[in-house]
């Protein structure tokens, strides 16, 4: 029995490493440059062990991907608790999805590539781990529309359906962060926080005079 606890532990350990160094490798090569060579030289393990964790690249990302998703959906849960307005959550939510969106923005800006493309993709050509993370992506924007439904009951977003008020928020979001990450020494996160303020302020809070 504690044999295979123990081997249990090991199995997990090897996964973390492989999905760090994988992490790290997207980073500094880029997703589509990195090979499963890559990650099994850079996590030290040989191609094998790698192979009986993932299957291949695609499923590596996934995971990752799945990881970053679960922690955007721990937010919601948090935010949609908090007593204050509902434009309040709006502004809560923004400030903690920022954070998210910069530690994963290269992550996120190739599965958001990947999910805008799902729909002309035959499913097959699809991974199950992708199509369940898409999933998870489509339940989260629903969330977002919930909530921007509410601030209009409440007379405090303009009238333009949530559907497509959700997605420029996100596309605000994430495209704003792309800026600030190729911008680094120009561009920082309080600023770019402002401004989509700015922006939404101007355009889709209604005139509470």
């Amino acid at each position: 029995m504690e044999k295979k606890v123990r081997r249990k532990r090991q199995i997990m350990r090897n996964r973390t490493i492989i999905l760090r160094s994988a992490r790290e490798l997207f980073h500094k090569k880029g997703f589509y440059a990195t090979t499963m060579e890559d990650i099994a030289q850079y996590s030290g393990f040989d191609r094998r062990t790698i192979y009986n964790h993932f299957k291949n690249k695609d499923e590596i990302f996934a995971a990752l991907i799945s990881t970053v998703l679960t922690e955007i959906t721990t937010i919601y849960d948090e935010v949609s608790l908090e007593t204050v307005s509902s434009l309040e959550k709006l502004r809560s939510l923004l400030y903690r999805l920022i954070d998210v969106y910069v530690d994963n923005i290269q992550l996120l800006t190739i599965f958001m590539s990947e999910y805008e493309t799902s729909e002309r993709k035959k499913k097959r050509y699809i991974s199950t781990y992708m199509l369940k993370n898409i999933h998870s992506y489509k339940e989260i924007e629903n969330r977002l529309i919930e909530m921007i439904t509410l601030a209009q009951k409440d007379n405090i977003i303009v009238n333009v359906h949530p559907y497509i008020l959700a997605g420029v928020f996100n596309e605000l979001v994430l495209r704003s962060v792309v800026v600030m990450h190729n911008n680094k020494k120009t561009v920082d996160k309080d600023s770019i926080i402002q401004d989509i303020l700015t922006v939404i302020e101007c355009n889709m809070i209604k005139n509470q005079s």
